[in-house]
């Protein structure tokens, strides 16, 4: 099973300049790419606990990342796609 995630070039644009900081967006540069990208399964699952564990300590998902843009929806969209 693979799962798909679009990113654009705006999309790009704020994973790079959040750079290394965070395992959300150090996750997606080593995994993906601008345009449609299929995950495999077990890649899926290692975004997502990059993901979640920027959530220790009861911090919220992707910092420096405004919850309001559409790169938040596609990455929150994505997280809860893997089962």
């Amino acid at each position: 099973m693979a799962y798909v995630i679009e990113l654009t070039s705006e999309d790009w644009k704020a994973i790079e300049w959040t750079g290394h900081r965070y395992g959300w967006s150090e996750s997606l540069i080593e995994h993906t790419q601008t345009g449609a990208n299929e995950i495999p399964e077990h890649i899926a699952w290692e975004i997502r606990e990059a993901m979640e564990s920027d959530t220790e300590g009861g911090d919220s998902y992707f910092p420096c990342l405004n919850p309001k843009s559409d790169l938040y929806e596609k990455l929150i969209t994505f997280i809860d796609s893997i089962v």
